[in-house]
């Protein structure tokens, strides 16, 4: 299966430091290679991934544990039903 979030994970891994320390204490909505916002809330990163990509995929990162290997599904918050394999 390939991961819908394979860019994006790629792009954190690559910035991770820089992103941290420009970011602290923020959730970071990513979309391929680019940083489109840094939220208090992973609620408000969502919801503006959500009015800016609809389905997604997007990424609503939090920089203080960011874990590439969790997916958090945003779509599923707003009803929209979704099956994952692993």
């Amino acid at each position: 299966m390939v991961d819908p979030l394979a860019a994006e994970k790629a792009f954190w891994a690559e910035h991770r430091v820089e992103l941290s320390r420009e970011h602290p204490g923020k959730f970071l909505l990513i979309k391929g290679s680019d940083v489109h916002g840094a939220f208090d809330t992973r609620d408000e990163a969502v919801d503006t991934g959500i009015e800016m990509f609809g389905r997604g995929p997007f990424w609503a990162c939090d920089v203080e544990n960011p874990d590439p290997d969790t997916l958090i599904v945003p779509t599923l918050a707003v009803g929209v039903p979704l099956v994952a394999r692993t």
